[in-house]
This record gives C-alpha cells, sequence and structure tokens, in this order.
C-alpha cells in the first residue's frame, strides 16, 4: 500500500510540474537555439577547441538545467493560484487545486527542482557567473503568478510580460554554454539581446492565444490578461505581437551568415506564422490550443534546424 501511495504521489507531483505536457519544454528552446548556433559559430574558429560533442552535450544540459527550473515555477504558480484553478474548468483538476498533493509536498519538490537545477547549470558553466544566470529568472518565477491579479492591471502589469521573460531568458546561459568561458557575462547577454526579444514577443503571442481558451472564465474571475484587455480585437492583437517576431528574428540570423537558417527558420516560421494567424477565430476560443501547439512543433523543428546547422559548420 506505501508503494502505491508513493507512485501515486509522484504521479501527481510530476504532473504538477506539467512534466506530463509538452509546456516545459517551451522553455527550453532559446537556451537550446543559442547553444547550438554559437556553437555552429565557434565551429569556424580555427582557435577554437569547440568540437560538435561539446556543443551537443553543453546544449543538452541548457535543455535540463531550463526543464527542471520550469517544473519548479509550475509548482509555485499552481501553490499561489490553488484557489483560482479551483473554480477554472481548465484547471480544477491539477493537483494542489485538486488537494491530491499538500503544500509541504509541493515545496518540497520545488525546492528539489531548483536545486537540481542548479546543480546542472554550475556544471554547465563550470561554476561561472551561475547566480547571474538564476537570479532574474528566479525573481520573474516568482512574481509570475502575482501578474494575474486585479493590482497588476492597474499598474499595467500583465503576466504574459513576465512569463515572456522567464522563456527568453535560457538564451543568455544557452549562450554562456559555449563561450562563457571566455566572454563576460555582459558581452554574451548583449549577443543574445535580439534573440531573447524575438522569443519574447513570442511568447506573449503563442500563450496570449493559448490561455483564450480561459477567456470566459476569466472573465468571470477578473483574472487579469492580455485577450482580456483587447476583447473583441484579440486577433488584431495578435497581430501586432507577430511583427516584433519577424524583426528580430532577421537581426538574430545576420551574424551567422547561413542559407540554411534563412530557409529553416526565417522562411518556416514566416509561413506559420501567417497560417496560424488565419486559422485562429476569437468567436472559437478552443482554437488557440491548436495554435499553441502548433508553435511547439515549430519549436521543436527550429532545434532540429540549429542541430543541422552544427553539423554543416563541422563538415565546412
Amino acid at each position: 500500500m506505501a508503494v502505491k501511495n508513493n507512485r501515486q504521489l509522484l504521479r501527481h507531483l510530476l504532473s504538477l510540474s506539467r512534466f506530463n505536457k509538452y509546456n516545459p519544454v517551451f522553455t527550453t528552446f532559446a537556451g537550446a537555439w543559442s547553444a547550438l548556433l554559437a556553437g555552429a559559430a565557434g565551429l569556424d574558429d580555427q582557435r577554437s577547441a569547440i568540437s560538435p560533442v561539446f556543443v551537443f552535450r553543453q546544449t543538452a544540459l541548457c535543455f535540463l538545467a531550463a526543464y527542471l527550473f520550469c517544473g519548479a515555477g509550475m509548482v509555485w504558480n499552481d501553490w499561489i493560484d490553488r484557489d483560482i484553478d479551483a473554480k477554472v474548468s481548465r484547471t480544477k483538476h491539477r493537483p494542489l487545486a485538486a488537494g491530491r498533493v499538500t503544500t509541504t509536498e509541493a515545496m518540497l519538490w520545488m525546492v528539489l527542482q531548483v536545486i537540481m537545477s542548479w546543480g546542472v547549470l554550475h556544471i554547465m558553466v563550470d561554476g561561472k557567473d551561475v547566480w547571474k544566470h538564476l537570479i532574474p529568472v528566479m525573481v520573474a518565477s516568482i512574481l509570475y503568478p502575482f501578474g494575474k491579479r486585479p493590482m497588476a492591471q492597474k499598474l499595467r502589469i500583465y503576466p504574459q510580460y513576465i512569463l515572456a521573460f522567464t522563456i527568453a531568458w535560457p538564451a543568455i546561459p544557452g549562450r554562456a554554454a559555449i563561450y562563457g568561458q571566455h566572454e563576460s557575462f555582459a558581452k554574451t547577454a548583449r549577443q543574445c539581446l535580439s534573440l531573447c526579444t524575438m522569443v519574447y514577443f513570442w511568447t506573449i503571442y503563442l500563450n496570449t492565444a493559448y490561455s483564450y481558451q480561459d477567456v470566459v472564465d476569466d472573465q468571470k474571475l477578473n483574472v487579469t490578461s492580455f485577450y482580456n484587455v483587447a476583447g473583441r480585437h484579440t486577433h488584431l492583437l495578435l497581430v501586432v505581437l507577430v511583427s516584433p517576431i519577424l524583426v528580430f528574428l532577421p537581426l538574430y540570423l545576420f551574424e551567422f551568415h547561413s542559407t540554411w537558417l534563412w530557409i529553416s527558420w526565417m522562411g518556416v516560421w514566416t509561413a506559420a506564422l501567417a497560417a496560424q494567424l488565419v486559422r485562429f477565430d476569437p468567436k472559437q476560443p478552443a482554437s488557440g490550443g491548436s495554435l499553441h501547439k502548433s508553435n511547439f512543433m515549430l519549436g521543436v523543428w527550429t532545434i532540429i534546424a540549429c542541430a543541422i546547422e552544427v553539423f554543416l559548420h563541422e563538415n565546412a
């Protein structure tokens, strides 16, 4: 009986961190793209000892660190939102909202994931600037659930602002995984600015569409979100959010001088985002869910495209 209960608890904890869904993988994309392309560029440097094996190892560590930290962030979010989640049809079955996991169990699980993420990050950057990489995203994750409160709306602070920061930030440790021992933290951050900005707006775009599924319940509970502000102009808002994505992505790709990236990333994303905007229907909130899945596939495809770029540089 004890073994069965432990298995059930583990299953609930994994569900609490969303490890039974694809959502946490979104937090790994920026770091993986950044590490792979930094590695591809490093392979061209004759003075560099970088190898494809090193690039893929560092990318895997970056992926794992972001994934674990996201799990911890999900626990924190659900603990703060447990009373709200219990009243929303899509979220009322979450472990904390449904009472299947206690606060103590959830907090211990959250701390364990933060420690593991810190450990992976420490190995990845060989102990250099670990807290500089971790503290900003930790603060943002703590603040995120409070961005949904009415007080935040009065200050014109929306949760998408904070969520987008947490998903864009891993681009910086991603580059540091390759160049961190030879670059200052400030230089690494500057080099990642265009990618971070692109991912920032991409996240606001896809999260606005995804969260739109809850528009009816959120309006009743007075939950702050972009789509509640936009109202019937939500479709236009999504079009506006796509624009900076298509501006900052080219700025990032220019430095790599790669025809492959222009086709596989810029070309594919432009076509996919246009198709998503055509499919989205404000009168059918569920259409936001399919848009979210489409962007997940874009993220996975881009990891593959960046990995191919590494192999292209290895054989150059």
